[in-house]
């Protein structure tokens, strides 16, 4: 009778250690298969970027822009253009030159800007032309807020400009298309009177 107690035990015995073999090879394989999903999907920061609408980091200034100002990969959910030769000529898209009452704060009163957006996509300065209406409200709107001692500093020439840009890209977005392949705005006259 002895003896088969110890025999019932050494098959439980053998039975639990057979159970606690397959669970750990069960563990090591689900492991493995989770750390092989992350290294293939999650470690490409390249497709990652991509898929987000970012240019890989290598081709990008400090600013954020693409080295020879040409975006080549965004998101799908933007209406795709044709990606420009390297080494493209920009393109301009010209407004008619706006005047505005302006915060004058009893110095100047009027506001006189001629400008240009420059891109390196000429489908995106045809498409511009569809947009002119909303940009010359917004921009005009833009203007009207200025005051003269903001635009009367060194640099305020600059702070419009980047301010008019960002309007300008708003405007691009809202209506599907990428907005950072507008690139620049350059003023043509900026006068205070």
């Amino acid at each position: 009778m002895a003896e088969e107690e110890k025999t019932e035990e050494k098959k439980s015995g053998g039975k639990g250690l057979m159970i606690a073999l397959i669970v750990v090879i069960l563990l090591l394989v689900i492991g493995i298969a989770v750390m092989t999903f992350f290294l293939l999907s999650g470690g490409d920061d390249k497709s990652a970027q991509s898929a987000k609408g970012e240019t890989p980091a290598a081709q990008q200034t400090s600013e954020g822009a693409p080295e020879d100002g040409v975006v080549r990969n965004y998101s799908p959910k933007f209406k795709q253009y044709e990606p420009p030769e390297p080494g493209a000529a920009p393109k301009y898209f010209a407004m008619e030159p706006f005047v505005v009452n302006f915060k004058g704060e009893g110095q100047a009163k009027y506001l006189a800007v001629t400008l240009k957006f420059m891109s390196r996509y000429p489908q995106l300065v045809k498409d511009m032309e569809n947009y002119r209406p909303i940009l010359r409200n917004d921009v005009t709107a833009l203007l009207r807020v200025q005051t003269y001692s903001e635009m009367n500093q060194d640099n305020g020439p600059d702070i419009l400009r980047k301010r008019i840009l960002e309007k300008a890209r708003e405007v691009l977005e809202q209506n599907g298309i990428y907005p950072d392949i507008l690139e620049d705005v350059y003023f043509e006259r900026f006068v205070m009177q």
